[in-house]
């Protein structure tokens, strides 16, 4: 078969996956089994009561870039008995590099009326650098293996790790997301409108130079940055995510809470960015914007007034370090906007420090390809 053949098979596929058409299985008209159709999008985070940074919300609760949206995602349907019913991996990138925060109607032909639980894993490829180099996956499973008709190993899948071991480490794009929905499938056709979480928090940075002296971001550091988390979101809720946006984190489960390995995250910038006075800086030289990405965690430092997580940026040689404000928790999915503003004060610099954090919410496309 041609590469262009191939490639049109390809795009055929996946156009019915997204733009709302039936990607069927091997199936038969098969005695007690049913339609059930599912469509999965990029979740938004609960929005956090802040309203400090003077810049447009808009720029900030979306999809930056396509390593922050759907590239892959398998879909492993198991039923009440706890065997696994389906297996099916979309690879959306491989052959023509599309990535997505909405798929719509994947199609499956399954048993009912019965519970069913629906795993989803994204972006599972994912590669980092190895301690001893070279790379390897990060989130170090082989999801091929759950084979339909075998037993759904859900300890093992639960207790899956996500973990950065250099303190200059971030989460790797395209990000890792998972969830895992339970279903009451009728003996009817069925759809579900689910959704995946984003497994990890992201930072942006906003520097206002207000000042007359030209500025160079040197560094920056995070401190309590966490070193694990889970891969599968253990998290309790006020509310429900699917069918409501007035819902807000309860609580969340982090590896090891009262002792995380937690550690000062450490980011230097050769050369230096450039912050030029009187100026507004939230971007590099080549124009994407100063971002972070990190793992969620659970920090509470008692004498901290409630404020756990700490800052600092090297200016010109100088370190200036604050509380991040308004920050007592750091879920996953969650985007920490901070804007740090510059003025003259003497001999010396005046520093503000401002955090607002938004909700990471889905961009809503059109059926296609997201144009």
């Amino acid at each position: 078969m041609s590469r262009i053949i191939r490639h049109i098979l390809a795009l055929a596929a996946l156009w019915m996956a997204v733009a709302g058409c039936n990607i069927w299985g091997d199936y038969g008209p098969e005695d007690g089994m049913s339609e059930l159709s599912i469509s999965v999008s990029v979740s938004n985070t609960p929005a956090m009561p802040t309203k400090a940074v003077d810049v447009n919300p808009n720029d900030y609760i979306g999809a930056l870039n396509d390593g922050e949206k759907i590239q892959t995602l398998r879909i492993v349907i198991v039923r009440e008995n706890g065997v696994i019913e389906h297996n099916r991996y979309l690879d959306f990138y491989g052959d023509i590099q599309r990535a997505y925060t909405e798929v719509n109607n994947i199609i499956f032909k399954v048993y009912g009326p019965e519970t069913k639980e629906v795993y989803l894993f994204v972006n599972e490829n994912t590669l980092q650098t190895a301690v001893s180099g070279g790379t390897k996956k990060l989130v170090d499973y082989d999801f091929d293996a759950l084979t339909p008709g075998s037993a759904f190993p859900e300890e093992e899948i639960s207790s899956l790790l996500v973990t950065l071991t250099q303190n200059d480490e971030e989460v790797p794009l395209a990000l890792p997301m998972s969830e895992h929905h339970t279903i009451e499938m009728p003996a009817s056709d069925y759809h579900a409108d689910l959704y995946v979480t984003r497994a990890s928090t992201k930072f942006t940075y906003i520097f206002d130079n207000q000042s007359n002296v030209d500025l160079s971001l040197e560094g920056l550091t995070i401190s309590k940055a966490s070193r694990k988390e889970y891969y599968m979101p253990r998290v309790t809720y006020i509310g429900n995510p699917l069918t409501s946006t007035e819902y807000s984190v309860d609580d969340y489960q982090v590896p090891n809470v009262e002792n995380n390995e937690y550690y000062v995250f450490r980011k230097t910038y050769q050369g230096g960015v450039s912050i030029p006075a009187n100026t507004v800086t939230s971007k590099l030289a080549d124009g994407s914007p100063i971002n972070l990405y990190l793992l969620e965690g659970k920090y509470t430092d008692a004498a901290s007034d409630g404020k756990n997580y700490s800052m600092s940026v090297t200016l010109n040689g100088t370190v200036y370090s604050s509380y991040f404000p308004e920050l007592p928790q750091l879920p996953r999915n969650t985007h920490v906007v901070v804007l740090i503003s510059f003025k003259d004060y003497g001999t010396g610099m005046d520093v503000h420090w401002t955090v607002d954090v938004y909700p990471y919410e889905e961009v809503w496309l059109e059926p296609g390809f997201g144009q």
